[in-house]
């Protein structure tokens, strides 16, 4: 197995294909039974807050479709026998029916791209045109959408104006309404909200039983089991201790913000680096949804710096400091 890292995966914990059961979602499962057993869609789109549950889910549909099988009886559960061949294979990573889309990592560097280019996306073409190896279903998830850059997204809008027979195509997308409209209109959208606290520490035990401070973790991170594993990871406590010092001092408090910004800069930092950027971001979403039209501005600048950063490797104590103005001004 490749040392590269996977954009679709949270460093130091299991993969969304190997999760067993999902938390707090019970309506949404409800929606994909009744379309799986009635009248499925070609192309979805999984909405909704990073890191609550989108591929999880995505990947609980994959695992019933492929459990099930050509013309098989219809289903009550999303939850399949982890012993079954097909899920098995989709848990390794192996099964020949199932394509995951991601930001690919440069093999020379070893880090991530900031965008999934035209060329992944291409791959939906020959993918789709072969025969099934299984006899069934072929399905894509391309996780996120998010991440396709305008030559991508025109190159997906390809496949789903020719969809293919017996074909299933899931995007997940952080945020569904900055996707193309002509992406968007293609596809039927469930969204899938912000756990309770009560079910985020739930599923926290699922992923990681052992865990410390998983109430404190559950009740910071808005609702999102990703974003709880990630502040366990890089002391998210403390990253939001810091971004609650500068909001009280309406970031009148320099010497706060450029302590922040010289230790998120430090190369060792990138992970906290890329935690502080999400957590701007969840801030800047939250505000804009109640009415902030400035938020909404500093969502995609903070997005397009993030974006910068990774491509051209500019200053990121520049990045800190102009997002923590737009932050102490919400």
């Amino acid at each position: 197995m490749s040392d590269l890292p996977e954009a679709d995966r949270l460093d130091g914990w299991p993969h969304p294909r190997e999760a067993r059961a999902l938390v707090g979602h019970g309506a949404a499962e409800a929606t994909l039974l009744r379309a799986l057993n009635g009248n499925m869609p070609h192309a979805w789109i999984f909405g909704g807050l990073k890191g609550i549950g989108k591929a999880t889910l995505a990947y609980r549909l994959a695992k019933a479709v492929m459990a099930r099988g050509r013309g098989g009886a219809p289903l009550a559960t999303l939850d399949t026998d982890p012993n079954a061949p097909a899920v098995r294979r989709i848990v390794a990573g192996g099964h020949a029916d199932l394509l995951t889309l991601r930001r690919p990592a440069d093999p020379k560097t070893g880090k991530l791209k900031g965008e999934l280019p035209v060329d992944e996306v291409r791959r939906l073409g020959d993918f789709f045109s072969r025969h099934s190896g299984e006899g069934g279903a072929r399905i894509a998830i391309v996780d996120s959408a998010d991440d396709l850059n305008r030559n991508a997204a025109n190159a997906l809008l390809k496949t789903l104006e020719e969809p293919p027979p017996g074909g299933l195509l899931i995007l997940i997308a952080h945020r569904p309404r900055a996707l193309l409209p002509t992406v968007r209109s293609r596809c039927r959208l469930l969204t899938l909200t912000p756990l309770a606290e009560a079910d985020t520490q739930r599923a926290l035990h699922l992923v990681a039983p052992d865990l410390a401070d998983a109430a404190a973790l559950a009740r910071l991170s808005g609702g999102s089991v990703g974003a709880a594993l990630e502040m366990a990871a890089y002391d998210g406590p403390g990253l939001d201790a810091a971004l609650q010092a500068v909001a009280r001092k309406r970031g009148r408090d320099a010497n706060a913000a450029h302590t922040l910004a010289n230790d998120l800069a430090a190369a060792a930092a990138a992970p906290r680096f890329r935690l502080f950027i999400d957590r701007l971001q969840a801030a800047f979403a939250a505000a804009a949804a109640a009415g902030d039209r400035a938020a909404l501005d500093a969502w995609q600048m903070a997005a397009s710096l993030a974006r910068a950063e990774d491509n051209l490797n500019i200053d990121k104590r520049a990045i800190v400091l102009r997002l923590l103005e737009r932050y102490a001004a919400l």
